[in-house]
């Protein structure tokens, strides 16, 4: 299996900027006023960049004095300046992309989710060879060694900074192995080599998950983030084994079970300034310690709230702005 990347349809030199920032949605459409599933929109001058959903909206945080450029396969891109507005729909006329990024085809379109399914068999085993062996019949293997079900869209950031999308590429992530892999055509897939990439976001369901490549946590290539400033950095990493189907009996009990399953264990790290991890909990209590008080407003302000993964990332976001 490769791990290097393909040609890389766009790298874009651009500095990353913690300045001021607002909040823009809107609606990627073409000329007809139909929605275009998928455009990707970024920002022109900042490494701020998302995906449209399967309706054509998006949300991103961007620079009010800057513009926001969509594009989408079969489109040409179309800029529109922000002017401090939190809303723009941005039109795509018809034609050949101009410029250097591109969007994700529809999901569907071309990628064939039945392929992690086979890749998956075919790390595990096959199946059919432990039922003849182990004399029972086997039950279909529960859970995945891959994160999402189906492929996903992502862009990443290169050492240097640089946006880089490729737009003909659909994403997910082995937790096994700790890779980001790639398929162009739904048939074949490779990992993306951590070596030129500093972090990369998958959009699920119109999600974004952020990964680096870290090497505060030296056993996975990319490991989640889930809150990150320039002071502290919480991580998830998750480890999954392939538990064998261990059923036997002796002819009046039944022990074990008749199927392989993928086993996650799920582990979090914080990362100071010191750059040393450490694994933690996510608790009220661990937070207040571990971030010096800096999240103690943020904290106040959520009540009762259930600490959880997408409250580390609301905390990160507050603390960011």
């Amino acid at each position: 299996m490769k791990t290097t990347i393909t040609t890389l349809l766009a790298v874009l030199a651009a500095t990353v900027t913690f300045g001021q920032t607002i909040a823009v949605s809107g609606t990627v459409s073409n000329q007809k006023g139909q929605p275009i599933p998928y455009a990707f929109v970024r920002d022109i001058q900042h490494n701020y960049a998302t995906y449209a959903d399967s309706t054509g909206n998006y949300s991103l945080s961007a620079d009010p004095g800057s513009s926001l450029e969509g594009a989408a396969n079969n489109y040409k891109n179309a800029q529109v300046k922000i002017d401090n507005k939190s809303k723009i729909d941005i039109i795509l006329p018809l034609g050949e992309n101009t410029g250097s990024v591109e969007s994700m085809k529809s999901i569907k379109e071309t990628i064939n989710s039945e392929f992690l399914r086979q890749g998956q068999l075919l790390f595990g085993g096959d199946a059919s060879q432990q039922q003849v062996k182990q004399g029972f019949s086997q039950e279909p293997t529960r859970g995945s060694r891959y994160l999402y079900s189906d492929w996903v869209p992502g862009y990443g950031i290169n050492k240097n900074d640089g946006l880089i999308a490729e737009l003909s590429n659909m994403y997910n992530y082995d937790k096994i192995a700790g890779n980001i892999m790639f398929t162009n055509d739904g048939k074949t897939m490779a990992a993306i080599s951590p070596a030129q990439i500093k972090t990369f976001t998958l959009y699920e369901k119109g999600h974004p998950h952020t990964y680096e490549n870290t090497p505060a946590i030296t056993d996975k290539k990319f490991v989640e983030v889930l809150l990150s400033t320039p002071k502290y950095k919480i991580y998830k990493k998750t480890d999954t084994k392939l538990s064998r189907a261990d059923y036997h009996t002796d002819g009046v009990l039944e022990m074990g079970h008749r199927y392989d399953e993928y086993v996650d264990n799920e582990r979090y790290y914080f990362v100071g300034e010191d750059g040393k991890a450490k694994s933690i909990s996510l608790k009220k209590s661990t937070l207040k310690k571990m971030l010096n008080g800096d999240a103690d407003a943020f904290m106040a302000s959520q009540g009762s709230r259930d600490v959880d993964e997408q409250y580390v990332k609301d905390l990160g976001n507050s603390l960011v702005k």
